[in-house]
């Protein structure tokens, strides 16, 4: 009389069925695109001291130091990137005695960081905000998106300009985790609470395009998966099993 619980559930996919489908079609061409050989066996650096071996004091000067390990990651000579920065302040709403402060909400043009394409000296130019330097985590992954620029428009596989494109070049090469955990951040002092939201993908895409990542890589249970926050985890986890448990997608291995 019960024998409905023995049933299994089919699972489902942790985004909609259009985010889905782009992301797959996304995942063959940068297959096609870049080296498929690269894609399978490139390094994922972690937020630990052995794969970004500085001491962070939240300066310019750290930014440069992480600028060298970023781009080289993603096989870009830093030598060919001058980096440079700007200050564009969080906006402030007050009420109630509780500050609150907000970064990119919609319809806003704050920006973690800039691509300017070559400067006279055939140096890529990006710039960074300044806020991003008090957070390691947060400024690579602006470093990773803003020489994603470069991947794509610099080296010319693009004509255009396509910022949710971008956001997957940092994957391919191993640096998704910071993309995918710095995609909605809260914070909160004694006084003030707020959030910060980068990038253009939402927490479930940034989920579904790792386990594509590992998916494409035969990786069953990596181990850089530990290193996502809490719900990118749970969307990843969801994500690949959906693969795992599905014909017929538009990816292949």
């Amino acid at each position: 009389m019960f024998g409905w619980f023995s049933k299994s559930r089919k699972v489902e996919c942790p985004v909609p069925e259009d985010a889905r489908v782009w992301l797959e079609e996304t995942f063959q061409w940068l297959l096609s695109e870049f080296d498929k050989e690269m894609i399978m066996h490139r390094k994922v650096l972690r937020p630990i001291p052995a794969d970004f071996p500085i001491t962070f004091t939240q300066t310019e000067k750290d930014a440069h130091a992480l600028l060298k390990i970023v781009a080289a990651q993603m096989a870009v000579n830093p030598d060919q990137i001058e980096l440079f920065f700007y200050d564009q302040q969080l906006k402030e709403y007050g009420g109630s005695g509780l500050r609150l402060f907000s970064q990119q909400s919609p319809g806003e043009k704050y920006a973690s960081g800039k691509y300017y394409g070559k400067n006279e000296y055939s140096q890529y130019q990006i710039a960074i905000e300044l806020s991003e330097l008090k957070d390691a985590g947060g400024l690579v992954a602006t470093l990773a998106h803003e020489i994603a620029h470069i991947k794509l428009l610099g080296e010319e596989r693009m004509k255009f300009n396509d910022e949710h494109l971008t956001e997957l070049i940092p994957v391919i090469y191993g640096l998704g985790i910071f993309n995918a955990n710095t995609a909605f951040r809260f914070y909160a002092t004694h006084d003030s609470w707020g959030y910060k939201r980068q990038g253009y993908l939402s927490q479930q895409m940034w989920g579904y395009a790792l386990a594509l990542f590992a998916h494409i890589r035969k990786e069953r249970d990596p181990e850089w998966v530990k290193y996502l926050t809490t719900n990118v985890r749970a969307d990843f986890k969801k994500g690949f099993k959906f693969l795992e448990g599905n014909s017929g997608l538009r990816i292949v291995r």
